[in-house]
């Protein structure tokens, strides 16, 4: 990529940055830690993509399909209630079935 080809290129948003929008802080983070297994042939085995521009009604108040970890009503994640988001509990644990991975 020349420098004229990566101006063009959508910018991923600060997860810190307080002024951005929640919206635009969320999708860059799953963007950046989960889109490379969580997309189209990314090789993630479930299906939902997590790209900066996927539409996130497929993980909004939906049922995990690998795993709810005990959580009561459990949805990958829980609009209004991040403690029944298995997402933020994969994210916050260590060990087995913690994403992302590294």
């Amino acid at each position: 990529f020349t420098d004229a080809n990566t101006a063009k290129l959508d910018k991923l948003t600060d997860p810190h940055d307080e002024k951005a929008s929640v919206n635009d802080r969320a999708r860059s983070y799953l963007h950046a830690n989960c889109s490379h297994c969580h997309r189209n042939g990314g090789g993630g085995s479930v299906p939902f993509e997590l790209t900066k521009g996927s539409d996130l009604k497929q993980v909004l108040d939906v049922k995990p399909t690998r795993g709810d970890f005990g959580i009561k009503d459990a949805k990958i994640v829980a609009k209004g209630d991040p403690y029944r988001s298995t997402l933020l509990y994969r994210m916050a644990k260590f060990g087995k079935d913690r994403m992302p991975h590294i």
